[in-house]
């Protein structure tokens, strides 16, 4: 999602002002070899982004964004439903990718207009060194997405933050500090980096509520900042 800041998205139910401007250049996306997209909302996936998807380049995407990419010219998908598998050789690396169930909103209604993500599970094979990702994509805290994980080792958990919609009538679309202190307790990743925070008027809680957890295994980063771990 690369719209400038100003920049008014349309939600179907409600409508949304970005706060901040991206930072990239021409080189970030020179070299992605794998995409995954996890829904067709355009705070993830809109004109500008799908612009950056070369159309031979590899694609796991969740159903509802396949027919955006299919537009876009991308003839390289794979279309993974829940707990479906994926194996890619890339470049020397062995990676399988398990769709992940996202339950995007606490209220049923909510999550049935937002309708299916995913979120993924990724193992990175490469010689000896073997690194699991988990994305949870936009979600809140379930039962049922830790049941799903909870045999499965994390090295860096990418959490979906800013409590999307909180306090509003629709309820709250995505993870707050709250939510996120079970999922870490539950599943017990190395390291955190949240994301998702701040970008959008919608993006209800603050990157202060992320600090407040006193948790030395969340690693803040900057938009637009690297960090070498």
């Amino acid at each position: 999602m690369l719209c400038s800041k100003g920049t008014v998205q349309d939600f179907f139910w409600f409508k949304s002002e970005r706060l901040e401007q991206p930072v990239y250049s021409e080189d970030t996306f020179r070299d992605v070899d794998l995409w995954l997209i996890t829904h067709n909302h355009p705070d993830h996936l809109d004109n500008k982004g799908l612009e950056q998807i070369k159309h031979k380049t590899k694609v796991v995407c969740n159903p509802n964004s396949a027919p955006i990419l299919k537009r876009n010219g991308n003839s390289n998908l794979t279309i993974l439903q829940w707990k479906q598998t994926k194996s890619f050789q890339l470049k020397g690396y062995d990676i399988e990718v398990v769709a992940i169930p996202a339950i995007h909103g606490i209220n049923p209604l909510s999550t049935f207009f937002a309708g299916q993500v995913n979120g993924y599970y990724l193992t990175i094979r490469h010689q000896e060194e073997t690194l699991n990702f988990y994305i949870t994509s936009d979600t809140v805290y379930k039962k049922s997405i830790v049941n799903v994980l909870k045999d499965r080792k994390i090295d860096y958990m990418i959490a979906n933050m800013g409590a999307a919609k909180q306090g509003s009538w629709i309820m709250t679309l995505t993870l707050n500090a709250k939510m996120l202190r079970k999922l870490i307790q539950k599943l017990q990743p190395k390291w955190v980096i949240p994301v998702h925070y701040g970008t959008f008027k919608h993006y209800r809680e603050p990157a202060d509520k992320i600090r407040e957890l006193h948790d030395d295994r969340i690693l803040r980063v900057k938009v637009g900042e690297e960090k070498r771990i």
